[in-house]
This record gives C-alpha cells, sequence and structure tokens, in this order.
C-alpha cells in the first residue's frame, strides 16, 4: 500500500482548517489587485483566538482593492519537513509562499516570537536582513505589543513597524505602498514616504546617524473599537461563538505589567454601540465581551441586560476580581466553569507595593460568592522574583492557596510565572531574579503546595524567561543574537559572540538610565514612569521598617 506524500497530508489539514472555520463580513482573501498577507508566528488555533489578530486580518482584507490570506506557524514534524526538503512556508487559503504577495504582515504578541518569525522568512527562501532584500516586494512589516514597546530587536529584520494599534495606522500605510507601487516607486522611496506616516517606525530612514526621530505610538478612540470575531472556527478557543471587544487597555495600574502600560490610555466601548452590535449578532445564540477585565466596564450589568433581550448567552473572556463592587454578583448571571484569581502575590503589603489593590480578604470573599455546583476548577496565578518580593512573601503564596483550599475542595492549579522587567513599565529599571533563584524558590513553594489535597502547580522556565528578558530590553545586537540562534548555535554562544553580558538583567538600574527606546513616543514619559517606581522604592522601606518595629517588639515580650 503506498504512502501518501507528506505534501498531500499537510494540504489536507490546511484545507481542514478552512472548511470548518465560517467567515463573516465582506473580506477578500483571494483575487486582489494588492495582495497581503497576514502572518502569526503562532499556530492557527492560538492565532485565530485572538481578536487582536482576527481585528488586523478584517482592516487588512476589507480594504479596497486589496485580499488578505493568512499564514500560521506550521506544525513541529511540518516546520522540520518543509526545512529539510526545501518546502516554503504557505497561505492557509491557497498554499502559496508567503514570499509572493505585495505585503507580508506579521502581527506578535510577545518576544519568544521574534525567532519563529525569522524561521518562517527562511523558508520561503527570503534575505532575512531588509538591505539585502533588493526586490521591491514583499515589504515586511510588523505589530504588536513587544515591538510597540521595543523595536530594535527586529529593526534589521522589518522594513518597517506599526508602533501602537493598528485600527488608525494601517489604512494610510497601504494606500501608500498602493499608489506609489502603482507608480513604479523604488523601494527605497517608498519606505521614506511610509516614514511620515504617523506610528510607523522605517529603521533605515529614522536610524540615519545624527538624525533625531520621535515616533508617536497610535491608539484609536472609543469611536473607533468595538470589534468583533470575523473567524470562527472549533479550533479557537471559543469555537463558534463571536467575540465581541467592550474595552480595550487596562483600567488598573499594574506596575509589572508591560501591557497595561503600551495600551494605554484604558478606553470603554459605548453601551449603544455594544447593543447594536448584539442585535446583529441575535442569530449566533452565544457571544464572548472581550476586554482586559470585562466587569470593570460600568454598564457591564446593563450590557449583559441587552444580551439577554437580544437572547444572547454572554461569556465573559476574563474573570478578574479587582473590577467593582458588585463583581460577585454577576457569578449568579454568567456560568464561571473555572474560577481564575490572579492574585499575583500571597501577601497584602507586597501586592499594594507592585500596585494591585486587592487585599487577601477581598480575593477570598469574592471567591466564596462565586463558589457553585458548575465550578470544576479554581486557577490561581501568581508571578516569582517581583521587586522588593522577600522570603515572607514567597511563603504567603503556600498560605493563601491554603486558605482556598478551606473554601472548596475543587481541584485547585496553581501557575507560578517569573518576573521579567520589559520596556515601559515601572519596573522596567528593576533586575530580574536570577534562574538558579527561581528554581529554588519555585521548588520550595512547589513543596509546600504538595502538603494540601489536590493540588497542581504549573510553572514558568526560569531559563526561558531570562531569554525573554534580554530579548524585551535588548538592541540592535539582538538581531546577530537571532541571526546565530537560527543556525542552531546556542543561546549562551549567541549572546557571547554578540557581546553581550547575559548577566546585566540581573543587575537594578537607575531610574535615570537611558534606554535605546528613547525614542518612541508612548503618550506618558519616564519620569511618570521613574515616580511610580520610586514610590514602590519608599513603600518597601517603609513595609521594611515597619517589620522591624514588629519583630522588636516580639523579642522584647
Amino acid at each position: 500500500m503506498s504512502r501518501r506524500p507528506a505534501s498531500s497530508k499537510y494540504d489536507v489539514a490546511r484545507l481542514k482548517y478552512i472548511e470548518t472555520e465560517k467567515l463573516y463580513g465582506n473580506l477578500s482573501t483571494e483575487g486582489g489587485i494588492f495582495e497581503i498577507v497576514l502572518a502569526s508566528p503562532k499556530g492557527y488555533g492560538p492565532a485565530m483566538s485572538s481578536l487582536r489578530f482576527q481585528n488586523f486580518f478584517r482592516q487588512l482584507a476589507s480594504w479596497p482593492e486589496t485580499s488578505c490570506e493568512r499564514a500560521f506557524y506550521p506544525p513541529a514534524d511540518e516546520y522540520h519537513w518543509r526545512s529539510r526538503y526545501g518546502h516554503p512556508a504557505v497561505t492557509l487559503e491557497t498554499g502559496k509562499s508567503i514570499r509572493r504577495s505585495d505585503l507580508l504582515a506579521f502581527s506578535l504578541s510577545d518576544e519568544s516570537e521574534y525567532l519563529k518569525v525569522l524561521q518562517m522568512m527562511e523558508l520561503a527562501g527570503m534575505e532575512l536582513r531588509s538591505e539585502k532584500r533588493t526586490d521591491k516586494w514583499p515589504l515586511v512589516i510588523v505589530s504588536g505589543i513587544p515591538v510597540t514597546a521595543n523595536p530594535l530587536p527586529l529593526s534589521m529584520f522589518m522594513d518597517a513597524f506599526v508602533i501602537g494599534e493598528t485600527d488608525s495606522s494601517i489604512g494610510p500605510v497601504l494606500d501608500t505602498i498602493k499608489s506609489m507601487g502603482a507608480q513604479g516607486a523604488s523601494k527605497k522611496k517608498l519606505l521614506r514616504r511610509l516614514a511620515t506616516l504617523p506610528g510607523i517606525y522605517v529603521p533605515s530612514i529614522h536610524e540615519i546617524p545624527g538624525k533625531v526621530s520621535s515616533i508617536m505610538r497610535q491608539w484609536a478612540g472609543s469611536d473607533g473599537m468595538g470589534s468583533t470575531s470575523c473567524v470562527t472556527s472549533p479550533e479557537c478557543v471559543y469555537g463558534d461563538l463571536r467575540m465581541v471587544e467592550i474595552s480595550r487597555g487596562c483600567p488598573f495600574n499594574c506596575k509589572f505589567c508591560q501591557v497595561g502600560y503600551v495600551s494605554l490610555p484604558y478606553r470603554e466601548c459605548k453601551l449603544e454601540d455594544i447593543e447594536d452590535i448584539m442585535t446583529s449578532l441575535s442569530e449566533d445564540g452565544s457571544i464572548v465581551l472581550t476586554a482586559c477585565s470585562p466587569k470593570s466596564h460600568p454598564e457591564i450589568r446593563s450590557i449583559i441586560n441587552s444580551a439577554a433581550k437580544c437572547k444572547l448567552e454572554v461569556k465573559l473572556s476574563s474573570h478578574k476580581t479587582e473590577s467593582s463592587a458588585t463583581m460577585e454578583d454577576l457569578a449568579h448571571d454568567l456560568k464561571e466553569y473555572s474560577i481564575i484569581l490572579a492574585p499575583e502575590t500571597g501577601s497584602d503589603s507586597l501586592r499594594k507595593i507592585i500596585g494591585k489593590k486587592l487585599t487577601n480578604e477581598r480575593l477570598l470573599t469574592s471567591l466564596e460568592r462565586r463558589l457553585s455546583k458548575e465550578n470544576r476548577s479554581v486557577r490561581i496565578y501568581f508571578m516569582i522574583g517581583m521587586p522588593f518580593e522577600t522570603d515572607l512573601d514567597r511563603a504567603a503564596i503556600i498560605e493563601f492557596v491554603a486558605a482556598v483550599r478551606k473554601l472548596t475542595d475543587k481541584p485547585i492549579q496553581v501557575v507560578l510565572k517569573p518576573f521579567v522587567p520589559k520596556p515601559w513599565m515601572a519596573f522596567q529599571w528593576s533586575a530580574m531574579a536570577r534562574p538558579d533563584n527561581l528554581r529554588k524558590w519555585i521548588d520550595t513553594i512547589t513543596t509546600g503546595l504538595k502538603k494540601l489535597k489536590k493540588i497542581k502547580v504549573r510553572s514558568g522556565d526560569p531559563r526561558e524567561a531570562h531569554i525573554q528578558a534580554l530579548l524585551a530590553r535588548g538592541d540592535r545586537s539582538i538581531c546577530g543574537v537571532l541571526e546565530d540562534k537560527l543556525t542552531g548555535m546556542g543561546w549562551n554562544t549567541a549572546f557571547e559572540n554578540a557581546g553581550i553580558d547575559m548577566r546585566w538583567v540581573f543587575r537594578e538600574l537607575k531610574p535615570e538610565s537611558s534606554f535605546g527606546w528613547d525614542f518612541l513616543n508612548m503618550g506618558f514619559g519616564h519620569t511618570r514612569l521613574s515616580r511610580e517606581y520610586q514610590a514602590s522604592v519608599s513603600a518597601h522601606l517603609n513595609r521594611m521598617k515597619a517589620m522591624e518595629k514588629d519583630l522588636e517588639k516580639e523579642v522584647e515580650e
């Protein structure tokens, strides 16, 4: 019996995605005059589960005279087959090489995807360095939170970067490329024009020695938000449920969260706009309200009531508990199969220092009110190696989980994630904990939690977190590191070849220290971040003094 060729096997898998998904709206995916490929360094399911990615896809596929196909990072076996036998990374819709396009756009969500972007380009037979790509097409651009905060680690590979949200900036980019391309303009002239557009960073133009440039991050106003998913698929997290955006950004000021800062300002969609969207989706049966913290929307109760009138069942993309005084009451209206808590630390005092206003008492009270027969499990997220963290703070994690265990007999999953200092957060100057210390602390906490019943612990890899910190806060020299890593070289050797001391992220920096990404304008400055950082330093010193006094009293007694 003959074996089916590998190419046929992967084509069948690709076509299955297309057959089982459903597209909404006037999307042009083939046959446009201007051809775009929107690529993700994630697999199909994770990428299409992101409303940010779907929103970008809609913008590109609905632009006049434009068609947009999608491409995703292939599964491990397919990647190795393509790499070994010289088969390019291909699009979902037609199976053509991602190289065969006028514009190749990547959408990223974190620094761990940098290498995968280059691997996809390498599979397609493209020169990685932009200066070596003599052909005009495709132009290669990239968007996403990590490159908005710091585009330098990919600056030698990309023709242009979208700094901020794509809603307002991508249209002028497409019109410029189409019009100048039709006129036969050179690639250099085209890039010079793109460099004049708001929120577009073009390394070959903006990095001219002696030239000072400031790129302003772009974001959509409340009138330009309210996007809905344009694709549903069994492979997506929410399956055939449509996602509806109700706010953007984060209403909280957690000093360790890059996304919270880079997504500023916090914006809420208007109730009447959301109601119009829900009316148009009334035949879908169920929707997912999508936001960093859906319960923080001041009209969340009205939104849920309006959905009920449209005979729509509502689910939330997140059940964060920091939201409002009535947050627990929503548990009666919404089924929570898995209750999620994100205290980040078990200590009230450290939580206050890092910018979270929650207390253990409030978290436990909220949990107790939300518990119901529909609950299947409880998941709790903690961050390890946080600035100003002590042994007592880590011990408090075990105490907090033990308190949760007393409230429910449901299975509890504890997630321990190493803190990674990144650009444009109040803790961007903070030192990262060393991997060996992180492993020791994780082992200690895991051992302590094993004494409790039905507790499963999952932890991030300290080594991977260390690499992520180096990539997030790196400069142009990271480009050489990534190129060496592509050849199979180890991270240590690659960083050494680039002249980078991997230990520098373990040292605390002074708040007046400058960074390579200072040429970006986030809409807020380092002065604000420095002020918030210094406030945490002062709060920690006061906490230490109070602890010393308490200890002295205990000794006296």
